[in-house]
């Protein structure tokens, strides 16, 4: 092959830092780009024309369907901690990364069977993400510990919904001198009911609110110690040291329509983490891992949309995304399709976002 694995994957980073969604995109990118972008990306210099030339759209998308997945997603991650910058965490909270997962759903078939489902742990301060793992659908929750054992975890909080809320996945997380912040549904049957006969109407709250997106929301958190010396009714969860009440209100302005969400949730933070602002603080970095890559990938790439199935190209191609996404976040772009356009428009921009040298 006259092109170089490293520069297929150069080629088909930048593009998608310039907003590719489909390899004929990323093609179409390769075969404008001028002379002086190739080069940098390391493409094949052909000596008779004397020029570099690109790698074609065939050639890109049969090395993409073939890339090893966990070492693609390795690589994504090495790459952006070269890029990360100083995080921004309030100085006085351990910094968190949030556990979730999401489907392609181009890629299960019309009849269903076995699509790709991706894993990714986020950092709550820049919105990066820091490890991806590719799992069987319904399988989750298995991929808890090998995709959090790529990182290291000493003093950072753990933000996950109640699908991981599991007494292995506390222990696990307290072995490697980390903090977990869990919501508890029904589906851990005891520990919720033990949450819930907790004297919360003698529990002191702290409201927050906010206007936007054509809606107004209130919230209360509570938070409580837990302990013997307090009378309260056992908490049968590994190391547990506080439990947690979030009450949200959110009406619509346009409608009028209310609605309320209530959760339950247990953490190991000692006492001086674990103020009702910091609660908040990590419950709503949480929720950022939809808004901030879930939906970015559905909606500005249109990954639920594209019909990539062959291969590994699926994962490829996510893993891709989160590290434009990613890079465009520690870049302080707060808007990642206008970010994307920006790429768009210079050719050299990619490569500096994603520091690929001069």
């Amino acid at each position: 092959m006259r092109h170089s694995l490293a520069s297929i994957l150069l080629v088909a980073a930048a593009a998608v830092a310039a907003g590719a969604r489909s390899f004929t995109a990323i093609g179409e990118w390769a075969a404008d780009a001028p002379q002086r972008v190739l080069k940098r990306l390391g493409t094949w210099f052909d000596r008779r024309q004397k020029r570099h030339v690109a790698p074609d759209e065939s050639t890109i998308r049969r090395v993409m369907s073939r890339v090893d997945g966990d070492r693609m997603d390795a690589l994504v991650s090495a790459w952006l901690d070269q890029l990360l910058l100083p995080g921004g965490e309030p100085a006085d909270t351990p910094h968190a990364v949030a556990v979730d997962g999401k489907s392609v759903a181009g890629t299960f078939g019309r009849k269903g069977g076995s699509g790709v489902h991706l894993v990714a742990a986020l950092r709550h301060d820049t919105g990066s993400v820091a490890a991806q793992l590719q799992v069987s659908s319904g399988h989750e929750r298995g991929a808890f510990e090998p995709l959090l054992n790529q990182l290291d975890l000493a003093g950072t909080v753990v933000t996950a919904d109640a699908l991981h809320t599991t007494r292995g996945h506390a222990l696990f997380l307290h072995y490697r001198k980390a903090f977990y912040l869990f919501t508890v549904k029904t589906n851990l049957q005891l520990v919720y009911s033990q949450l819930d006969a907790l004297p919360w109407h003698t529990i002191p709250r702290l409201e927050f609110s906010e206007s936007g997106h054509g809606r107004i929301e209130r919230r209360t958190v509570q938070v409580t110690p837990l302990g013997d010396y307090l009378g309260y009714p056992v908490v049968d969860f590994p190391y547990v040291t506080h439990a947690f009440l979030i009450e949200r209100y959110t009406t619509c302005r346009s409608t009028g329509i209310r609605s309320a969400h209530t959760a339950l949730g247990v953490t190991n933070l000692p006492a001086q983490h674990a103020h009702p602002r910091n609660i908040h603080h990590y419950v709503r970095g949480h929720w950022g891992i939809e808004n901030r890559l879930h939906w970015v990938r559905d909606v500005t790439y249109g990954e639920d949309s594209s019909r990539v199935r062959t291969g590994t190209a699926p994962r490829t191609m996510a893993s891709l995304r989160n590290l434009a996404i990613s890079a465009l976040r520690l870049n302080g772009h707060t808007n990642i399709a206008a970010g994307l356009r920006a790429m768009a428009r210079n050719p050299t921009r990619p490569l500096k976002l994603l520091g690929i040298p001069a």
